[in-house]
């Protein structure tokens, strides 16, 4: 193998690759990124067997080959890189990669041992402008299980309809849901499917900062999301996601508009004085303004309030701050209409539109109160 690529196409394929590779004693070979280079192009892969990512570089191929090399040390060495053109040659056991100003030699291991990347051809498939689908997954993300406990909670849900994508998240005591139109006119059926957390993070970094489409294919056990430059491919989690929309409330006995900022801002000042273990805060809905109250043993207490448009009856509720924080972090609205079910039943929170002042109906967040 013998390539000359630019410094930034070649640093652009690592970082897509590199946080792929996997931390493997017994599987060395999962810390490597495989680097072949064919027909005008130098393809970089990596995997940890749950993910696999592959990027395309252009490059000048002098000889066509494939190695692989340290995911680490190479992602190091041209992420510090000042030269703009490099040289990419393998020797033996070792790959030289330099230009005028310096020459590294990087102990390979062959690229037979490297696994197999599956490709997902047939399935159900549909198109989506990647910055749209990076917002939604950064949106539902805070509510995704940490404890592998229900590994099901351990992943996004994607519900695929002809006209719409919903992207979902649920850790039990939170849920949020984005919705996504499209016109996917070859969707016959409604398709569910769990993508683990981690796979979508990769996906959100490689994929959601452009608009560019990005294709998903999905089949019984993998899916693949892919647009001119990168493949990324996740195996799925089975099992059965929890039907969250029995959860949904269509009903409140109160509800609430606030202007977010200020809300943040007093949820950041209670929480200072709530339970560590519990990080409650108690909300209290009034005539014009909702008060927070938060108190320790060994802090002392706090008190607070916002002004507010209430309707319905004036509860009083305890909340996790940090649950309240998330969920009004992931609205894009400056203007939050907070719906409230007492002690009991889960609460909704939704964006105001600011030019028609209606609530925003493609996302929503719900939270679990703190009983008492």
């Amino acid at each position: 193998m013998k390539i000359i690529c630019t410094r930034d196409n070649l640093r652009r394929g690592i970082t897509h690759c590199e946080r792929s590779a996997g931390k493997n004693p017994s599987l060395p070979i999962l810390g490597n990124i495989m680097l072949e280079a064919e027909k005008g192009l130098l393809k970089i892969s990596a995997t940890n067997l749950e993910t696999g990512v592959i990027s395309y570089v252009r490059a000048k191929v002098e000889k066509e080959g494939k190695t692989t090399v340290p995911a680490g040390l190479l992602a190091g060495l041209v992420h510090n890189l000042k030269d703009d053109q490099l040289s990419i040659e393998e020797d033996g056991q070792m790959l030289k990669i330099g230009s005028v100003n310096f020459e590294s030699k990087i102990r390979t291991i062959p690229a037979e041992e490297f696994p197999l990347i599956p490709k997902v051809e047939k399935g159900e498939t549909i198109k989506i402008p990647g910055r749209y689908f990076g917002e939604a997954i950064r949106r539902v993300s805070p509510a995704l299980a940490t404890l592998e406990t229900k590994l099901e909670l351990t992943g996004i849900c994607l519900t695929i309809r002809k006209d719409e994508l919903k992207i979902a998240a649920t850790d039990g005591y939170r849920l949020a849901e984005k919705i996504i139109k499209t016109a996917n006119k070859g969707i016959a059926e409604e398709t569910i499917i769990i993508v683990p957390g981690r796979g979508m993070g990769e996906i959100e970094k490689i994929f959601g900062e452009e608009g560019r489409e990005v294709t998903l294919t999905s089949s019984e056990n993998q899916i693949a999301f892919q647009n001119e430059d990168v493949y990324f491919v996740s195996r799925l989690i089975e099992g059965q996601y929890p039907d969250y929309k029995q959860i949904i409330p269509s009903e409140f006995k109160a509800k609430a508009k606030f202007d977010k900022e200020e809300m943040l801002s007093s949820l950041r000042l209670a929480g200072i004085f709530s339970v560590a273990q519990t990080k409650d805060v108690k909300i209290k809905l009034e005539d014009d303004k909702i008060s927070l109250h938060a108190t320790s043993g060994e802090l002392g207490e706090h008190h607070a309030s916002i002004p507010a448009d209430v309707e319905g009856e004036k509860l009083e509720v305890t909340f996790n701050y940090q649950f309240l924080q998330d969920g009004l972090n992931c609205i894009g609205e400056d203007e939050i209409l907070f719906s409230l079910n007492g002690s009991e039943g889960p609460s909704l929170m939704r964006g105001i539109d600011k030019k028609t002042k209606g609530e925003v109906s493609d996302f929503f967040y719900i939270v679990m109160p703190i009983r008492q």
